[in-house]
């Protein structure tokens, strides 16, 4: 029923199969927010062999559709990607064809190969371990975990309030931090490990881009004791409308117990009150569940349940 192989190139035929099954998915899979995979980035990475990354395609083979028909010929169904995410451990991420979701693809594959890792990782891989998260905890992903003994290692809530429960004065928890703040912002960030990258992500707010804004809360005239990363750009959220995202979230580490949760429940409500003030309907955040501070200070603030992202593990 399906025939699969780590794949370095691909024919023509099928790298535009490919592509178009990525596409179809991305936009299928856009309301629920199911993992996607970059068909652009998948294209470079397999004309690059030094990337690291694995791709194993899957293909459907020919099946009989109806009776006294010919055989429906053979066509990709989908593809696995594994990026090295260091220590020898990969990230994965499955895509399978919408049009073939019911035919229980991933469950064949792993029937017939299982998840044991052996020495030169899983099925040929080189990896020692695969980290995949199951976006909206996808009822397919608990099914298979669950009859594969697969561990759920870690759980991302994503949390919704809606902006028109906000008062006026809200705002004021919170300052905006202008690009005069960028030493302040980055000695900050890296008391916090934040990588380069991160910095420079969560630096746009402060006076370089008009869609973010890097909120904060002062210790001081010149300290910070927490910094947010609102992003103003519209996303759809079902119930509750167009809303803003904090895309990064961080609390000075000396802080703990109830001055740390007070300190995290004036950002989170400053940042509801600028997604009000442009005009959103929500603001969105991810807490993980094992976070107790975040957490209370989210319950005590309003936000209310939107979905689960889970974390599982093949090692």
């Amino acid at each position: 029923m399906i025939r699969y192989e780590w794949c370095t190139s691909l024919s023509a035929d099928d790298t535009a199969a490919l592509r178009s099954l990525l596409n179809r998915a991305a936009s299928y899979d856009a309301e629920p927010e199911y993992n996607t995979i970059d068909a652009d980035a998948l294209a470079a990475d397999l004309a690059d062999p030094a990337s690291g990354v694995r791709h194993l395609v899957v293909w459907l083979t020919p099946r009989p559709v109806a009776l006294d028909a010919p055989l429906e010929p053979e066509r990709v169904a989908g593809v696995i990607r594994l990026v090295p995410s260091g220590g020898g451990w990969a990230d994965g991420t499955i895509v399978i064809d919408p049009d073939l979701r019911s035919l229980g693809i991933v469950t064949l594959l792993l029937e017939q190969e299982g998840v044991d890792v052996g020495a030169d990782g899983w099925l040929g891989s080189g990896f020692v371990g695969i980290r995949s998260w199951a976006r909206g905890n996808h009822p397919a992903s608990g099914r298979i975990a669950d009859r594969n003994l697969l561990p759920r290692t870690k759980r991302v809530w994503k949390l919704v309030r809606p902006t028109d429960e906000y008062e006026d004065g809200d705002a004021e928890r919170v300052v905006v931090l202008a690009s005069d703040d960028q030493p302040a912002l980055s000695g900050f960030l890296a008391t916090l490990g934040a990588s380069a990258a991160e910095t420079a992500r969560v630096a746009r707010g402060s006076g370089q881009s008009a869609q973010r804004r890097t909120l904060a809360v002062r210790s001081s005239a010149s300290g910070l004791s927490a910094v947010a990363d609102l992003d103003l750009t519209p996303v759809h959220v079902d119930e509750f409308g167009r809303c803003a995202t904090i895309d990064y979230l961080g609390v000075d580490p000396a802080l703990d117990g109830e001055a740390k949760r007070k300190v995290l429940s004036q950002v989170l409500i400053g940042a509801g009150a600028y997604a009000r003030e442009a005009g959103l309907d929500g603001v969105v955040g991810y807490v993980e569940s094992t976070d107790d501070a975040l957490v209370a200070a989210a319950r005590r603030t309003g936000f209310q349940h939107d979905r689960t992202d889970v974390l599982y593990e093949i090692r």
